[in-house]
């Protein structure tokens, strides 16, 4: 059975604001000291793709670098984010080994001079291109995800590898509600970019749930001999759209959808869908954030034991 994880109220920060994304001389085989503390670093990104600046906060594990490198987990909405995920990252690494985890390099990206969220910016760089009448209905422009997948891959990435040591086998990306959309959508169109993915309330109806029709696609064509993929999704049993009821046939394409992640789970392709229970659509986002710090620190072989369902022994 999974455990809950008590995030800490508070944590003590230790900033770098950086005024230009070039990155520092680093040397990646330090020890970095011991204490009660995370090392904890923020600068601005003004992207060339997408034209957003972006908020990049960082918290680095305590102690010593492992030999691979970091475990890596990317959050969006780094702004909601970042103080939740790296408390929660430091209350896990504290009983690390005997969960079978590694310490977890926490990268936020959010935007600047925001409190929480940016509701304009990420409207459209979380969604991919929508049809030409969904699109005139929106209050918001849609179809930037695809620019955004590039910022992270060419501008964000580099400058994170060039500073820190990180895993490039153990990387993670996590989003919520259109967040959530945009992982599934990375993970459809660039599966290599990451090896686990987390998608809390994604946002399957956007554009008349175009994204199911993707989803088969990419279940007909991927390919297990090539690269192995964790995906963990996570509902709250009380979320609900505003303004609108739910109904048969949208319940019922929410459920098929992760019913068909489901029957193609293998040694290659691990899957997990949670349902929270009494969570609304914004306390899921939080109620899913130890889940995917564990998901992006644990050791290959003790991922299924942290997140399978245990087997009740018959009598």
């Amino acid at each position: 059975m999974f455990k809950q994880l008590s995030i800490l109220t508070f944590s003590l920060l230790i900033a770098t604001h950086l005024t230009a994304a070039q990155p520092t001389s680093t040397n990646t085989n330090d020890v970095i000291p011991k204490g009660n503390t995370q090392i904890q670093q923020s600068f601005s990104l003004k992207s060339k793709y997408t034209n957003h600046e972006y908020l990049i906060q960082i918290s680095l594990p305590t102690g010593e670098v492992p030999t691979q490198g970091f475990p890596v987990l990317y959050l969006l909405d780094g702004n909601a984010t970042f103080e939740s995920a790296a408390n929660i990252a430091k209350s896990v690494g504290t009983g690390a080994n005997r969960l079978g985890l590694s310490p977890v390099a926490i990268i936020a990206i959010g935007y600047p001079e925001q409190s929480t969220f940016d509701v304009q910016k990420r409207a459209l760089d979380y969604t991919s291109k929508a049809s030409n009448e969904f699109q005139k209905q929106a209050k918001y422009q849609y179809g930037g995800a695809d620019q955004f997948i590039q910022f992270i891959e060419k501008e964000l990435k580099p400058i994170i590898n060039s500073r820190f040591k990180v895993n490039p086998q153990q990387q993670s990306l996590f989003g919520h509600s259109f967040g959530g959309l945009f992982v599934l959508h990375s993970l459809f169109t660039q599966p290599e970019n990451f090896q686990r993915y987390i998608a809390a309330s994604p946002s399957l109806w956007f554009d008349n749930y175009t994204l199911l029709n993707k989803q088969t696609d990419w279940l007909k064509n991927k390919n297990d001999e090539t690269q192995n993929i964790m995906l963990m999704t996570t509902v709250g049993t009380h979320e609900q759209r505003k303004n609108t009821t739910p109904n048969d046939e949208s319940v019922q394409k929410q459920n098929d959808f992760y019913q068909k992640f489901n029957k193609h789970r293998s040694a290659q392709f691990l899957f997990w869908n949670y349902k929270h229970p009494a969570e609304q659509h914004i306390t899921n986002l939080y109620a899913s954030l130890p889940k995917a710090v564990m998901l992006a620190g644990c050791q290959t072989p003790n991922c299924s034991n942290l997140f399978d369902e245990p087997t009740i022994p018959t009598f």
